[in-house]
């Protein structure tokens, strides 16, 4: 094996690997061997079959197997001996793959930077203080009250108004033909403009149960929801039933029944459960202050290859939210690109936040031990719901947990930056 390593920049490696002749003669009778063994030819027995034929049938996908097998081998094998431990995985390029002549090619990637993270200890921050007004707490309780709401049945009334819910079937039409995606079949719909889309609200309110009601609506050309983009829409509306949403009284039984003594208790028990959400918040403002004022104070050099992992993690997380959402894939590459340059800046930032707060947490020897992680795997598998043989299907893969893990003691750093924060009066920094 003939090695030759270029320096493109103080953080970037390429590597260029050729592989002598007798190595690869060695692997491609290895090969063969194996592959006599367990084929069949017509006209021959059991691992009898000529080595001529075994090429002219199986040539190509023996070549290709042994080239990813020599490799994945002399790379792994190359960094080991040169001490070189990629931050992410190489990026192959092959130059020749003729294995009659030499296997040459190269791994191009990025090390790990040295990283010694200074002037981290007793910094200052504001001493933020929490107050929960009394208003909040009845924003709370009124949304409790929603949430255990039922749904009575309207008799006296036929005419829909906002607010209602209705029991109705909804189909759209463009020239007398029906829309491919705009049709419902009686459905439980909430008629207001934060539950459906489309102007529908406006069309529901004021139809009559067991009358059809029909309205036109004329879309932009570049509304959200291509099919109806540009076009004029006849909306057909047919409500069978008509529902008022009944909420619980706000009383000392609607407070037992969410496992308070009295109504007393359960606003203090609301109280103090916003009074926390609002301190956690605070702290993850103070945290993000004082890591970003750490990044400043420590200015690193970011490999090229782990923006780029980072970039294309945050595309596929942003594709992803644009497919649920009902976007065709052309759209989705067109906000993709749009949106380029600001996911490029935002990975950087990810990348370099990591390796800092990874550096910082090597330093103090930070560790998250296997109980520790257990429980925390424990933790979000029973708050999953009804997701939770999904939650516990994916930290049974060794890398996810480990994942968790990495989180978890980057999480334990931040602790310890703020532990160790001077806290001062509010607007105070360092």
């Amino acid at each position: 094996m003939q090695v030759n390593i270029e320096t493109p920049s103080a953080l970037r490696r390429k590597v260029t690997i050729e592989v002598e002749q007798d190595e690869i003669k060695r692997e491609l009778d290895h090969a063969y061997n194996e592959l006599k063994r367990g084929v069949v030819l017509k006209g021959f027995r059991p691992g009898r079959a000529p080595r001529n034929l075994l090429e002219r049938f199986f040539g190509d996908q023996v070549r290709g197997e042994v080239i990813q097998k020599l490799v994945r081998e002399y790379t792994e094998k190359a960094l080991e001996e040169n001490s070189l431990k990629p931050i992410v995985a190489p990026e192959i390029v092959t130059e020749e793959t003729d294995l009659n002549k030499s296997l040459k090619f190269s791994a191009t990637f990025d090390l790990k930077p040295e990283i010694t993270v200074k002037d981290y200890e007793g910094l200052k921050v504001p001493e933020s203080t929490v107050e929960v007004k009394e208003e909040e707490v009845d924003k709370t309780l009124q949304a409790l009250r929603e949430r255990q709401g039922t749904l009575k049945k309207i008799d006296d009334r036929t005419e829909v108004k906002d607010g209602d819910y209705v029991l109705a079937a909804v189909e759209g039409f463009v020239d007398d033909k029906p829309l491919s995606t705009g049709k419902t079949e009686d459905r439980l719909l909430e008629v207001s403009k934060r539950a459906l889309a489309h102007g529908l609200d406006e069309i529901l309110i004021g139809a009559q149960a067991g009358q059809e009601k029909r309205g036109l609506r004329t879309y932009d050309p570049d509304y959200a929801q291509k099919d109806l983009a540009g076009k004029t829409v006849e909306w057909r509306v047919n409500v069978k039933e008509i529902y008022e949403r009944v909420l619980p009284e706000l009383d000392d039984e609607f407070a037992k029944d969410n496992g308070s003594a009295d109504l007393a208790d359960l606003r203090s028990k609301v109280r103090e459960d916003l009074e926390r959400h609002a301190r956690e918040e605070a702290d993850a403002r103070v945290r993000q202050g004082l890591l970003e004022l750490v990044i400043e104070r420590n200015p690193i050099e970011v490999p090229e290859s782990l923006v780029h992992r980072e970039q294309h993690a945050m595309e596929e997380e942003l594709a992803s939210t644009l497919r649920a959402g009902g976007l065709a894939e052309g759209e989705i590459d067109q906000r993709l690109k749009a949106a380029a340059d600001d996911l490029k800046q935002r990975a950087e930032k990810r990348a370099r936040t990591a390796l800092v707060v990874d550096a910082l947490a090597d330093q103090e020897k930070i560790e998250v031990s296997d109980e520790e992680l257990g429980d925390r795997v424990a933790r979000i598998v029973t708050e999953a719901g009804r997701m939770r043989d999904r939650a516990a299907e994916f930290y049974r893969q060794a890398e996810n947990r480990e994942g968790l893990r990495a989180t978890m003691r980057r999480e334990k750093a931040l602790d310890l930056l703020l532990a160790r924060a001077q806290r001062g009066e509010e607007g105070a920094s360092s």
